[in-house]
């Protein structure tokens, strides 16, 4: 019974990730210190530095 609710639970988990990665993509944004600040008009609100991307 317990691995049912675990189950659930993780279902429900990606359900609301994979909505949040699509409404964005719909959107054309993209979280805040994902690597572009400037789409949070530029701010992040992690607290961290984001070290710009090395192009290969």
């Amino acid at each position: 019974m317990a691995t049912f609710i675990v189950g659930a639970i993780i279902t429900v988990g990606l359900y609301y990730a994979l909505r949040h990665v699509y409404r964005n993509f719909r959107m054309g944004r993209e979280d805040c210190c994902g690597g572009n600040c400037a789409a949070c008009s530029g701010h992040c609100a992690g607290g961290h530095a984001v070290l710009p991307k090395k192009s290969a």
